[in-house]
């Protein structure tokens, strides 16, 4: 009837439907409006961020970079004014931003591809926070919570940080740890996920690149025949294991897929090989930093950094002898396996700090079990011990074991979860804890140990899995390191223990190299009248769209959804 009466009196029927749909929609916006702004004056506000100095976790003026080769998506850090120069730059946080006014290249923290030209990517702003206001009137911030403050001497700039130490602590910065009152302070695993750096993402592996060698790979090892053998296959996203039901000598071997950290030049590294005598055809190297030199008291040929092929050729061209040519050949392969550091592929490099080997890290896989037989396990190390998670599907049983001890540390029933289809399967040791937990749950209690007299050694393959007898499918490999927090100026809570009043906390930014926090300012601690509130949601971000006119190619801002994200 509706309809009917349209088509024979639209006139009269029409204006009024019209109106009211207008003014519908009018006082739906007046609407909206008025809640807005009632929600921001009283519960929460908007802050947007100019500086690098929470990034990975917070990003400032950036831009999204994507590696030629891996294809690999990572953020690059850039002033929020191209035209001022990185070393009078001050950014809305009042920070220096070290990665003003630098050059066009970066280097993907993937598959280590240096010289990505910049010069054509977008320039996107920085992470827009909504900030509750309130937040700290019903409680104080926790340690490790994110909090926004005022700066005390320009009470108009805002900046967002970590807070570390709380009101009457003791705070200090060591060996990359965080100490309150003399004691480390341990993650649990939802501050972990919030904090982690990734190191390596299987999934994104350069395509007909020679060069390029997987950080992923099976182990061979010698079998009862005395051959190789390993029952890994790669697939697409990982790993398959598939037991061997024929021959009963391969179900009670362990097969192993290890992690080798990969680089493809550089590095402030060392590596050494033996070899007995240089060759007397070939002029003795120079004592050059960076070069080959060999150390005839110790017969030993070493490199600093990774052999570039060119210098490894030249050597190679220069003597025929066998033993020579291989120990060459042995340290330009072992030299591209370099420790963990702690780049941040966000940085320019012009803030000039060595890259420190890291120790603390975490694995994550998603794994696919295929029966109840056998067992699968995650090793790892921290340069001092090594941790074995092994789960044992055919007793149901998961334990934790520490170096050669006869004993697991910790053994528990094993969960359900694996007999549903695939898990997030994920392992840690951070500040000197081992956690494991299978979709968020942890499968035994943390396992806690003390710091050791002996110094952590270097790691360049931190972690292995691998399977007995069991049918399982390994994906989504990825390694991540925890923040090593570095000096900074050094003026607070690194030399000594820094003492915070009753009313004050210590704050410390994600990007530590770069970050202005506690340990850099003049007066370190943050009073709490200071603080503005507690930043919960990352919204309204955006990106570069790319809009050609003709041959023009010009970029306008878009919304980027995937980035609207909750803090933690």
């Amino acid at each position: 009837m509706h309809q009917s009466s349209l088509q024979t009196d639209s006139r009269t029927e029409e204006v009024p439907e019209r109106t009211s749909l207008m003014r519908m929609v009018v006082e739906s916006v007046v609407a909206l409006a008025i809640a807005v702004i009632l929600f921001r004056t009283f519960e929460a506000e908007g802050y947007m961020i100019s500086t690098g100095s929470m990034a990975p976790s917070l990003l400032g003026y950036h831009k999204q970079v994507t590696c030629p080769r891996c294809d690999y998506s990572f953020t690059y850090g850039v002033a929020y004014d191209e035209s001022v120069s990185a070393n009078r730059f001050q950014g809305a946080s009042g920070e220096a931003d070290v990665n003003a006014g630098v050059g066009e290249y970066a280097t993907c923290p993937n598959c280590n591809t240096n010289s990505i030209d910049l010069t054509h990517v977008p320039r996107n702003e920085g992470d827009q926070l909504l900030v509750f206001k309130h937040a700290y009137y019903l409680k104080p911030p926790r340690r490790w919570e994110v909090v926004v403050f005022q700066n005390p001497i320009k009470p108009t700039q805002a900046y967002v940080k970590r807070v570390v130490g709380l009101p009457g602590e003791k705070v200090q910065v060591k060996q990359g740890d965080l100490y309150i009152n003399g004691e480390i302070q341990r993650k649990e695993l939802k501050t972990q996920r919030a904090v982690r750096q990734l190191v390596y993402d299987n999934r994104y592996q350069p395509q007909d690149d020679d060069f390029f060698q997987p950080r992923f790979i099976p182990v061979e090892q010698e079998d009862e025949a005395g051959g190789q053998s390993n029952q890994w296959s790669p697939r697409e996203r990982g790993f398959v294991h598939t037991a061997d039901q024929d021959n009963p000598l391969a179900e009670s071997h362990w097969s192993w897929v290890k992690y080798q950290h990969w680089i493809r030049q550089g590095g402030h590294h060392e590596t050494s090989v033996p070899l007995e005598a240089w060759p007397a055809e070939v002029d003795p190297p120079e004592p050059v930093i960076g070069a080959v030199h060999y150390d005839e008291q110790k017969q030993q040929l070493t490199c600093h950094g990774a052999l570039s092929p060119d210098d490894c050729q030249r050597w190679l061209n220069q003597s025929e002898d066998e033993e020579f040519r291989y120990a060459l050949a042995l340290l330009y392969e072992k030299s591209h396996v370099a420790p963990v550091v702690d780049d941040y592929a966000y940085n320019s490099g012009v803030e000039n700090q060595k890259a420190i080997p890291v120790h603390d890290f975490m694995f994550e896989c998603q794994l696919q079990v295929s029966g109840r037989e056998g067992a699968f396990a995650i090793e790892m190390q921290n340069g001092q011990h090594q941790f074995r998670t092994l789960i044992d599907f055919a007793q149901q049983q998961v334990s934790l074991w520490v170096d050669d001890q006869q004993q697991p540390l910790r053994s528990e029933p094993l969960h359900d979860a694996f007999r549903s289809g695939p898990v997030r399967l994920e392992m840690s040791v951070m500040d000197r804890q081992v956690l494991c937990a299978v979709d968020g749950k942890l499968l035994y209690q943390p396992l806690l140990f003390s710091e050791s007299t002996t110094p952590r050694k270097e790691i360049r393959e931190p972690v292995r899995f691998g399977c007995q007898g069991a049918r399982v499918q390994v994906a989504d490999l990825k390694l991540f390191r925890d923040i090593h927090y570095t000096r900074g100026k050094g003026l607070h809570g690194v030399e000594e223990p820094y003492e915070l009043d009753e009313r004050s906390y210590f704050v410390l930014g994600d990007n530590s190299p770069v970050s202005l926090d506690s340990r850099s300012w003049a007066d370190g601690k943050v009073d709490r009248k200071y603080l503005l509130g507690k930043p919960f949601l990352v919204h309204l971000p955006s990106r570069q769209g790319e809009v050609k006119f003709g041959n023009h190619i010009g970029h306008i801002r878009i919304p980027d959804f995937s980035r609207i994200r909750y803090i933690h």
